[in-house]
């Protein structure tokens, strides 16, 4: 399993998952760009973990990062089913980035804490 840095450094050098511009894809109750849109707003939140690395300060977020990770983790998977390829990618690769998220902010947490 990668360590904190590991997911740190590959946070810090992946880019963020993009949406088609103009696009709106509805499936199972959800709407893919707010979605995208949620996970933009924890990926905000999660800035705090740069604090921790290059200046020692622990100082989470005031919001629930991991509960809404959860969430987005979950509306994605739910999304997922019955995706064209197309739309596949685009799911796959927020999902991947909502799950580094969550193990990197978790890590963070943990750390935080000791």
């Amino acid at each position: 399993m990668p360590d904190f840095m590991e997911d740190y450094a590959l946070w810090r050098r992946l880019p963020f998952p993009s949406l088609r511009r103009g696009e709106t894809v509805l499936r199972a109750g959800e709407n893919l760009a707010l979605i995208h849109g949620d996970l933009a707003v924890a990926d905000e939140d999660a800035t705090q973990v740069i604090l921790l690395v290059e200046k020692g300060l622990f100082q989470p977020a005031r919001g629930d990062v991991m509960g809404a990770l959860e969430g987005i983790i979950s509306r994605l998977e739910r999304f997922g089913e019955g995706a064209t390829a197309k739309e596949r990618e685009v799911v796959d690769a927020h999902h991947r980035y909502a799950v580094l998220l969550h193990r990197m902010y978790g890590e963070f947490l943990r750390i935080g804490s000791l």
